[in-house]
């Protein structure tokens, strides 16, 4: 029977399989790895799909194509420490200031009230309900963070209001035993309304950073899906940058403390 693959993306998900084949004992160094043919029938995706995940890996250097005989196995993946997800909390603490949270809304809401791009995303099931918090986190009592977030109620159906008041990581692990496996993020720089301006304590149309973010437990089961709002004088990125693979790797996003923040006119 062949081995589907069942949740998006598919593309990733098809990466990381063949990654671990890669490095398992089935393969060696210099022998031949599977055709796209194979790849196809064996995990029911297009042709499309496994030609680019096997790009990919070539790219990688894990494979090599050699025209007119096949592909081959050419090294072993190497372990990598995975980043770790951004803890405000944390993060705060780390920069030697006290972290804090105002919960503006906590609302429990059915699939059916939710925006359709959030309901895709969480791939939310007839009749599955969400949490919605909107919550505004300090640093040493100046407001940093404005996050609205959108958490599958499956996971955590007790959920209380005064429980989101702290770390949100900390609760899943802690409480409820998920097993966070990491989160996709896009970041943009953004001009700030009226309110988000006034809840940050800032200039109304003053850039800030906007993490659109998903957060899975198990390696690819959607949690969370959240659009945060950050003032840049106090955040900074630092990536990961190997141009041998040309990708860049958010590793961690880094509070800074006030001595360290950039100052504008």
């Amino acid at each position: 029977m062949a081995t589907g693959l069942v949740t998006d993306p598919i593309y990733q998900q098809l990466n990381k399989i063949l990654r671990e084949l890669i490095a398992s004992d089935k393969y060696k160094v210099g022998d031949k790895f599977m055709t796209e043919r194979m790849i196809c029938e064996l995990y029911n995706v297009s042709r499309v799909t496994a030609n680019k995940a096997l790009s990919s890996l070539v790219a990688e250097g894990l494979l090599q194509f050699k025209k007119g005989v096949g592909t081959f196995v050419r090294s072993k993946p190497k372990e990598e420490p995975t980043p770790s997800i951004a803890s405000f909390t944390l993060n705060t603490k780390a920069a030697g200031m006290v972290p804090s949270s105002k919960v503006l809304a906590f609302n429990r809401l059915p699939a059916s009230e939710v925006e359709a791009e959030v309901a895709e995303v969480l791939e939310l099931g007839t009749g599955e309900e969400v949490f919605l918090l909107k919550r505004l986190r300090f640093a040493d009592n100046i407001p940093m963070v404005l996050e609205r977030r959108f958490v599958r109620a499956r996971f955590c159906p007790d959920l209380q209001k005064e429980q989101v008041e702290g770390s949100l990581y900390e609760l899943f692990i802690q409480k409820y035993k998920l097993n966070i496996t990491g989160s996709e993020e896009t970041i943009q720089a953004v001009s700030l309304g009226e309110e988000e301006a006034r809840l940050l304590e800032v200039e109304q149309g003053k850039a800030a950073f906007l993490i659109t973010a998903v957060g899975y437990v198990d390696n690819s089961v959607p949690l969370w899906f959240e659009r945060t709002l950050y003032r840049p004088d106090g955040l900074a990125f630092r990536c990961q940058v190997r141009p041998y693979r040309h990708e860049k790797r958010l590793q961690e996003r880094i509070l800074l403390s006030p001595e360290n923040r950039i100052q504008r006119a």
